[in-house]
């Protein structure tokens, strides 16, 4: 890998985890697909990396149109040529040539084009890239650092790439930089209150909005969202190993999967959640489902008093909680603590239950009276999230 494939796949692997982005994967007769392939869901982002020195001709309009040729739109070239591949197969294979990683349904994949473009002086315009083809985003070094760095969650990232695609459908943009129009996006959503065809800047917008008192409060706010950011670390770093059994192995991916596509706000209130459910020692805490979510969360205590049994009482405590709560398909485990020797650590369990049957019911009942959990719930919430504590405490985030 060149350097600026590595600093780029690095800034993927750090925001959406190693299993979900994979550097140099193979295509067509085994040749490179693309720089960074970005799998998770249904989405599936494709990105082409070129770093291409600005030549030397001292005609400006010449140096930019050969930089755009082999910088940009060699890039862009790659990126349809790797989509073109992806119609017709459901694998793809790593640079290992052994792994393969398996591609979401075609029906109902998403697939997003970035080109990274990087060795101009930032007095280049970047091309915007609508094309009967497909939209493609086109990043520099700058725009590339800041955004990855700033949207490192996979929600918010894919969240920002659609806005801007379809904002650009119906409007025309004229700013001198990609960093400018995220500050927009960051500001106002693209979402204005009058018609708008055009709109126009002489630069330094995200300058100025970093210097901004908004941009500050929006830093202290998102400050508990990184505890659940640390788990997320944690869980994937001692529970995804090799020789984990198969299924086991894939429900500890399903599960790490949903808890990182929590997006960075509602990852401050599971952050803030979490923090409490420590400090209290909770017996155990279910996290009430998101509007139209189909998931939701189980927090336990791991003590000396319940080490031994820890994962029995987890699994049991998260089939009482899909039996509480039958708008939702899955619940995640997630115990905390330690048994006083070792250092705090992580537990996780994941449990997909399509429907209720009676069994279940019966089951779920049977724990709940015998073993007393969630007997009794107090709920508490707050703007986005609502906890049930069973400790007795109701807790206001």
């Amino acid at each position: 890998m060149t350097p600026s494939e590595k600093y780029v796949a690095n800034l993927c692997k750090k925001s959406f985890l190693p299993f979900w982005s994979f550097p140099n994967p193979l295509g067509k007769k085994d040749k490179e697909l693309c720089d960074v392939l970005v799998v998770c869901g249904k989405t599936i982002i494709l990105i082409s990396v070129n770093d291409i020195k600005v030549s030397n001709h001292k005609d400006k309009t010449i140096q930019y149109t050969r930089w755009v040729k082999k910088a940009v739109e060699d890039s862009i070239k790659q990126l349809y040529g790797a989509e073109r591949f992806l119609k017709n197969v459901d694998q793809v294979k790593l640079k290992n040539r052994v792994t393969k990683i398996t591609l979401p349904d075609r029906k109902k994949r998403t697939i997003y084009r970035i080109a990274i473009a990087f060795g101009s002086d930032y007095d280049f315009p970047l091309p915007m890239g609508m094309n009967k083809r497909g939209f493609v985003h086109v990043f520099d070094e700058k725009s590339t650092a800041t955004i990855i760095s700033e949207l490192d969650t996979i929600t918010d990232f894919t969240r920002y790439l659609i806005a801007k695609e379809n904002f650009l459908v119906s409007n025309h943009l004229l700013l001198p930089e990609e960093t400018d129009f995220f500050a927009l996006y960051i500001q106002t959503g693209l979402e204005f209150d009058f018609p708008v065809d055009t709109i126009a800047s002489d630069g330094g917008l995200w300058e100025s909005y970093i210097e901004s008192e908004g941009y500050g409060d929006w830093k202290k706010r998102i400050v508990p969202s990184f505890i659940w950011d640390y788990m997320i670390t944690q869980l994937h770093t001692y529970h995804i190993k090799d020789e984990t059994d198969s299924q086991e192995l894939q429900d500890l991916e399903n599960a790490i999967r949903i808890i990182n596509q929590e997006d960075r706000v509602h990852r401050a209130e599971l952050g803030l959640a979490l923090d409490d459910a420590i400090n209290r020692k909770s017996k155990g805490r279910m996290l009430l489902p998101q509007k139209d979510a189909k998931h939701m969360y189980v927090l336990m205590s791991l003590t000396q008093k319940n080490w031994d049994l820890k994962e029995d009482e987890l699994e049991l405590r998260c089939i009482v909680a899909r039996y509480l709560n039958p708008s939702i398909n899955t619940v995640i485990g997630i115990g905390i603590g330690s048994n006083g020797k070792d250092d705090s650590v992580y537990d996780i369990c994941y449990h997909h239950i399509p429907e209720l049957t009676d069994d279940f019911i019966k089951q779920a009942k049977e724990i709940q009276q015998e073993l007393g959990y969630f007997e009794n719930p107090k709920q508490s919430s707050n703007s986005e999230y609502s906890t049930k504590d069973f400790n007795g405490f109701g807790i206001n985030y």
